[in-house]
C-alpha cells in the first residue's frame, strides 16, 4: 500500500514538473490589480502562484478532517484491542 502511494506521489511530481516546463513558455505580461497596488507579472508566474495558493487553501481546509479521521481510527483501534483482550480472557 505504501509503494502505491509513493508511485502516485512520483507521478504527480512528474506531472507538475512537466506542467511547469510547459507553463514557462507563457511569457506574456499580465496586469494584476490589487486593492492597493498594480503589478505586471508573467502569466506563468501568475498561474504557478494561484495554483500554489489553491493547493495550500485546500490543504488547510482538509487538515482538520484528516486529523479527526485519524483520531477516530486511533479510538476504534483502542476499543478493538480492549474487546479482543476481553474475549481472550474469557
Amino acid at each position: 500500500m505504501k509503494v502505491k502511494g509513493l508511485l502516485i506521489l512520483i507521478a504527480i511530481l512528474i506531472l507538475l514538473i512537466l506542467a511547469s516546463f510547459i507553463g514557462s513558455y507563457n511569457s506574456h505580461l499580465v496586469s494584476i490589480h490589487y486593492l492597493i497596488a498594480k503589478a505586471d507579472i508573467k502569466l506563468s508566474y501568475l498561474l504557478g502562484i494561484t495554483f500554489l495558493l489553491g493547493f495550500l487553501m485546500c490543504l488547510l481546509a482538509f487538515i482538520p478532517y484528516i486529523l479527526r479521521l485519524k483520531w477516530q481510527i486511533t479510538m476504534l483501534n483502542r476499543k478493538n484491542k480492549k474487546l479482543l483482550q476481553r474475549n481472550t480472557d474469557s
